[in-house]
């Protein structure tokens, strides 16, 4: 394995706007004009990204929202077939998250629910929102505490079951791993510990013919502390955290986790990057 890289990489945060909130209605602009709405904001800043190989211990869901795991899986083998991902990849994935909790030094989940996966295997692609197979070059989290417990209502549908589950902690996990060596458009994560969470997370809502989802943006700031594991492997799965109902820093309900790919110089006619996501809810 190479020596530590750090990596001065532009990435695509949003402007500090008035209101902390954005809504862009799907049901009522086109969807070009939905995209262009949710781009408009964008602000490319230049960011000393650490490159933390040979000191991947040194961080953990607790304290930085993110950690990395070597936990070998060949079931990945094949795993562009969709079948192979749920019925093998999404199962083991599952398993891993339990290896997390164990090494986060916290009491295990109860029960866990895996709600969404995808493949990645493409350096540009047309597709929007949950369609695109491209890594996401923009800063982000999956949700905001209010999206989150948004989405747990189609995971749980049952109202009775959903009541009983909120009386307990929730995360949301992100199990991240590539598929193949990471050459290209690695993910780089920020240290919740380093965000100031009042000034920086901006929420933007999209409503769509079937709801809304609420993801979070962010604003840049000079504080904020950004990491990514060099030329990963498939062995080194990363699982950070996207909403954590009970956090000790938590503010408006529970904490997420910034994130995004980001093209490092010189990497830009490598091959697209190949990795997979699994998303899944934990109940302690």
């Amino acid at each position: 394995m190479s020596q530590p890289k750090d990596v001065e990489a532009d990435l695509v945060f949003w402007r500090r706007l008035e209101s902390q909130r954005m809504e862009v209605d799907f049901t009522k602009m086109a969807p070009e004009k939905c995209m262009a709405a949710m781009i408009e904001p964008d602000d490319v800043r230049t960011v000393h990204i650490q490159d933390i190989r040979g000191k991947e211990t040194q961080y953990n869901l607790k304290l930085n929202g993110f950690q990395y795991v070597w936990h070998d899986m060949p079931e990945l083998d094949g795993v562009a077939e969709q079948s192979h991902v749920e019925n093998v990849v999404v199962p083991k994935t599952e398993a891993l998250r339990e290896l997390s909790l164990i090494i986060w030094s916290r009491t295990g989940a109860t029960r866990t629910v895996t709600f969404a996966h995808r493949v990645r295997c493409l350096s540009e692609d047309e597709a929007m929102l949950a369609n695109n197979r491209a890594p996401a070059h923009s800063v982000h989290s999956d949700f905001t505490p209010a999206g989150a417990l948004k989405n747990l209502e189609s995971v749980v549908p049952d109202v009775a079951e959903r009541e009983e589950l909120l009386k307990r902690r929730i995360l949301a996990i992100n199990v991240w791993r590539p598929l193949k060596t990471v050459q290209r458009d690695p993910l780089a994560v920020c240290d919740w510990a380093t965000l100031n969470w009042q000034e920086d997370r901006v929420t933007n809502r999209m409503v769509l013919p079937h709801g809304w989802h609420e993801l979070g943006k962010y604003a840049f700031r000079e504080s904020q502390g950004w990491y990514y594991l060099s030329e990963q492997q498939p062995q080194e799965a990363l699982i950070f955290t996207q909403f954590d109902s009970e956090s000790e820093q938590a503010d408006e309900g529970g904490m997420t986790l910034p994130h995004t790919a980001f093209v490092v110089p010189g990497t830009e006619t490598l091959p697209a990057r190949e990795s997979i996501e699994i998303k899944m809810f934990a109940f302690l």
